[in-house]
């Protein structure tokens, strides 16, 4: 799914809270090519850590029902401890008819059966702690289930939760009260007979919206965020926030003039200030903030937050709060997915030689790096290459710049987020329109289906060559397994020690040196065909990822980069390089050596 604010007093205590009215933007940094080492103090565990997204549905099925569940992610602890990563971020299990799998919530204070029991979340937290791991909660404050205790005494008007959705009469029998659209397609309002009114749902119509306008609402998602905060999860993925508040005069939206939107599709029309993207949406992610500080003071553990937010990168940029007052540890950067050419959909090599180039690229990466306040600064940053909502990494580039775009993501400062599946390559699945069960695609009709169905990425995770992957045992799973299981699976990779998730491994562990947590940046080499990537720090051991994104062999010049000596050694490259002057292990001259067409390469020297 896809600034404003004033100065509020707390408990005598004055405390820069964004809200409505006037936020003092936070002071952007310029980013020189090269920036200076900062000064070794982590903030949290955050910083230095990488956060890995369980989609709980298909990471693995315990009990043989096809769906994976919570006593399934507890047999995979050891997968993310042998990776090196520290936050499991898990997308939503509470109780739910699965409309829209999860996130549509009858119950935000329960475990749906699918995925098991309190008890199974309370032995998952206990075994992820016991391996030093942190547990992330996707909570989603945006919109319930039509189910919903809240939406049925809603529909009654029963006081107090009369007021608790979006509710508006027509202004003619069967004519909606706007023009308002859902993301999925469609009317934004479905007419409730038994109430006699419309109700907003900027998603499917059994979800319909929360009415955050009023404080009631908002403090019941402070009730649900310290149920869970109490059964020791650390933290929240704070899901589809800029859709929480709609203008209240309801005014009609103008056609945004895109010629490839049929009437019927969200991007037919302009919803900036309208149904989404309002400045309100601050003021309830402080609130968030403030609940999850409660417990931070309370033992000195930090608590994450972390927003989904699909807006102009100035509006992103919002959600890190200002200095006297942090809201997100990070809004989510969708730049890697959304802010670069990619191959969804088309990748004519030959037309176009490569889905992105060098300098679009760096840009794209620096853009962000800019726009970072300077009291957050760089470490503050973080990386997506995919998520739930988006075609895979390796469907997207392509499988061969698959291995050179992990490099990328790891090396560079913030903190990376890895979608399960991407560790070892997995790519995107076709699935038909019969079997296609996401409700964007499905509402998108047979013809229209395969651009807006989110299944694709969203299939089992491959473990092994066994039966489905050794995911279940199921004779069918919730959707099909990937054709290419038998020789893309984590087994196989981990006893081959050219795969994508040995690579994905080493880059895990060189993003605990010294030099990438504090080390200077710099992007040397940058053109149409080439991407280079350093961190260095004086007197350290430190990094250079060379990335060939063109389609022809390479020879690289690297003698003229700061802090670069003459030689270096090889500590990773792509899957399917052949030359034989830069195996892994081997010490290179910086001055002039090769890099194959789509390939990654990294390189460790002392720093100068």
């Amino acid at each position: 799914m896809r600034s404003f604010a004033f100065l509020l007093v707390i408990l005598a205590v004055a405390l820069a809270c964004p809200s409505q009215t006037g936020f003092k933007a936070p002071q952007k940094r310029s980013v020189q090519h090269r920036v200076e080492s900062r000064e070794d103090v982590p903030r949290n565990w955050l910083e230095s850590g990488l956060v890995y997204q369980i989609y709980p549905r298909s990471f693995q099925d315990s009990d043989g029902d096809g769906v994976g569940d919570l006593k399934g992610i507890i047999s995979r602890l050891d997968h993310f401890v042998q990776l090196g990563i520290n936050v499991l971020w898990i997308s939503p299990i509470f109780k739910s008819p699965m409309a829209d799998f999860g996130y549509d919530i009858s119950d935000f204070t329960d475990i749906d059966p699918i995925f098991g029991t309190i008890q199974d979340f309370t032995d998952l937290t206990a075994a992820a702690k016991a391996k030093g791991l942190k547990l992330v909660l996707d909570m989603v404050p945006n919109h319930s289930s039509d189910e919903h205790e809240w939406f049925i005494k809603s529909v009654n008007r029963v006081d107090p939760y009369t007021d608790y959705y979006v509710w508006l009469d027509g202004e003619q029998p069967g004519v909606p009260p706007t023009n308002w659209l859902s993301v999925f397609g469609g009317s934004a309002w479905t007419f409730n007979e038994q109430r006699g009114q419309w109700y907003l749902h900027q998603f499917v119509a059994k979800q319909p919206d929360l009415n955050y306008r009023n404080p009631l609402v908002r403090e019941e998602l402070k009730n649900i965020l310290r149920f869970w905060l109490d059964r020791g999860t650390d933290g929240f993925r704070v899901d589809a926030v800029p859709h929480m508040y709609e203008d209240p005069t309801f005014p009609d939206e103008l056609p945004s003039g895109d010629p490839t939107a049929d009437p019927d599709q969200y991007g037919y029309l302009i919803h900036d200030q309208i149904t989404w993207n309002r400045p309100e949406t601050y003021d309830v992610m402080a609130d968030i903030r403030q609940v999850l500080q409660e417990y931070e003071d309370g033992d000195g553990e930090h608590r994450v937050m972390m927003t989904e937010a699909y807006v102009p990168l100035e509006n992103v940029i919002q959600y890190y709060g200002n200095e006297s007052f942090r809201i997100a540890d990070f809004p989510f950067n969708f730049a890697l997915i959304n802010g670069i050419s990619n191959c969804l959909y088309y990748c004519n090599v030959t037309a176009r030689g490569y889905p992105y180039n060098g300098t679009q690229l760096r840009d794209t990466i620096v853009e962000f790096l800019n726009a970072i306040p300077s009291w957050v600064g760089p470490q503050g940053a973080n990386w997506v290459l995919g998520n739930h909502d988006q075609r895979r990494l390796a469907s997207r580039y392509g499988e061969a710049l698959t291995d050179g775009m992990i490099m990328v993501q790891m090396l560079l400062p913030g903190t990376p987020v890895t979608y399960y599946g991407e560790e070892i390559g997995m790519k995107d699945q076709f699935i038909s329109y019969e079997d296609t069960l996401d409700p964007q695609g499905c509402q998108m009709g047979p013809d229209r289906y395969e651009k807006s169905s989110r299944d694709p990425a969203r299939t089992p995770m491959q473990w092994d060559d066994t039966f489905n992957a050794g995911f279940s045992t199921s004779d069918t799973t919730w959707l099909p397994m990937g054709d290419n299981y038998l020789t893309v699976n984590v087994k196989l990779q981990k006893e081959n020690l050219i795969s994508h998730l040995n690579i994905y491994r080493t880059m895990v562990a060189l993003r605990q040196e010294a030099s990438v947590v504090y080390g200077s940046y710099d992007f040397p080499i940058v053109d149409e065909d080439a991407f280079t990537l350093t961190r260095i720090r004086t007197n350290s051991t430190s990094y250079v990822v060379v990335l060939n994104v063109g389609l022809q062999e390479r020879r690289f010049d690297l003698s003229g980069v700061t802090g670069i000596p003459a030689t270096a050694k090889v500590v990773v490259r792509s899957i399917q390089a052949i030359s034989g002057e830069t195996q892994i292990g081997f010490t290179i001259n910086t001055s002039d050596f090769p890099v194959g067409a789509q390939e990654g390469l990294v390189l460790s020297f002392l720093g100068l």
